[in-house]
């Protein structure tokens, strides 16, 4: 199994009134912590366990830059952090991809008062865009209609709860905004009960019937205006290729683990009429040399890609929108290939992978979940695929 992803050496940034130092990779401990408490949250359909101790760790606050309390982390390590936690529980490796990405929007968009606000200490947020809510802009703040939503991965351990709305820009113009008020303000309606990623607690949201939110609270969304440049806000200012690799990084760690569960299954396990262990038979070791070489294509290529995306973005350019779909297609394949590396893992161990007890169980559930997210559905890749063919005529912040 390859351990590329685990070798990097661990660097700790700053430490001061925002916390203790952050590591740009998770400790050990707190994997092996995630990993053990992983089957409980699948159990139970309640958020991770270790939510918690990831956000005291400071994973949520990777992107964000060191003057604010972050470990001004790249893009591939955000990503290669995602791994590491989805290794050891999908559910904790999107919760982190998520929340670190959300984090880093509120560094790179949010006013002033918001920022000095959310970065006194490590405050986190849970927010979506699933949901068709409008807002009318009324001189200091918002008054938004009907103000609830699905999906907010992590709100039951979020301090912040945001949601996506349709308004008016002062031009004119039509502008998508995210609207951000504290958890403690808004009813969270426990509605995740789904087949897979059941640590996440992607419930439901409700800011009430009419709410007004201080424009201060608020910020462009998907497209970020920018309010403090460097290569961070170059880099995400588009962010919806984010949530796709947020996806791609939540399988590729999936699969990871899937090939070592059935490493540790194939140890001792035999098929009806076997003399010797999986372990020593060629079509076994044969399956994982195919399984290990498709994941390290998979990891390999979306590695190499951010790593360019976040070159420019250190010579001050940010993605183009051929990047940025390209960057997107080739994470949505890796969705669906990892995918079936973990059922192929199954298929491996065989029935033994089907039981309740066994971790491919719950990793073939969990697998399945992403290639249903609308960041990689069908119509969100043929809006893709139209960039490339010079047809696509929407509007480009969504990409």
């Amino acid at each position: 199994m390859s351990t590329a992803l685990l070798d990097t050496t661990i660097d700790h940034h700053r430490d001061d009134a925002h916390g203790p130092p952050i590591a740009n990779r998770p400790s050990a401990v707190l994997l092996d912590e995630i990993e053990s408490n992983a089957a409980t949250s699948d159990r139970n359909g309640t958020l991770v366990r270790s939510y918690d101790r990831m956000v005291a760790d400071g994973l949520f606050h990777l992107l964000v830059p060191t003057d604010l309390g972050g470990a001004s982390a790249t893009v591939t390590e955000w990503f290669d952090t995602a791994v590491d936690v989805a290794t050891a529980d999908p559910s904790a490796g999107w919760l982190l991809a998520q929340g670190a990405a959300q984090t880093a929007w509120i560094a790179v968009a949010g006013s002033d008062d918001l920022v000095g606000e959310f970065f006194t200490t490590r405050h986190t947020l849970a927010s979506t865009a699933a949901g068709d809510v409008t807002a009318e802009h009324r001189g200091d703040h918002y008054r938004l209609t009907n103000a609830r939503w699905a999906y907010a991965s992590g709100s039951s351990g979020a301090t912040y709860l945001g949601g996506a709305v349709r308004t008016i820009a002062p031009d004119g113009a039509p502008e998508t905004r995210m609207m951000l008020v504290p958890a403690e303000q808004a009813t969270i309606r426990p509605t995740w009960d789904t087949l897979g990623l059941r640590g996440t607690a992607s419930n439901h949201i409700d800011f009430g019937d009419t709410v007004d939110i201080p424009l201060e609270r608020t910020f462009t969304w998907p497209r970020l205006t920018v309010r403090r440049a460097g290569p961070l806000a170059c880099a995400i200012s588009h962010t919806g290729w984010m949530i796709t690799l947020s996806a791609a990084a939540v399988n590729i760690g999936a699969a990871r683990r899937s090939i070592r569960a059935a490493l540790d299954s194939a140890v001792t396990k035999k098929h009806r009429f076997d003399t010797i262990p999986l372990l020593q038979q060629s079509t076994f070791v044969r399956g994982i040399a195919e399984l290990e070489s498709r994941l390290e294509l998979a990891t390999s290529g979306l590695r190499a890609l951010l790593d360019h995306l976040w070159d420019r973005a250190l010579a001050g350019h940010g993605p183009d929108l051929e990047t940025r779909a390209r960057l997107r297609l080739a994470a949505t394949a890796s969705i669906d290939l990892t995918a079936d590396i973990v059922q192929q893992s199954q298929a491996l161990v065989g029935a033994d992978a089907l039981h309740r007890s066994h971790v491919l169980e719950r990793l073939g559930r969990d697998s399945q979940m992403l290639r249903h997210h609308v960041a990689a559905s069908p119509s969100t890749r043929e809006q893709l695929a139209r960039i490339l063919l010079d047809s696509y005529d929407g509007p480009t912040s969504f990409i």
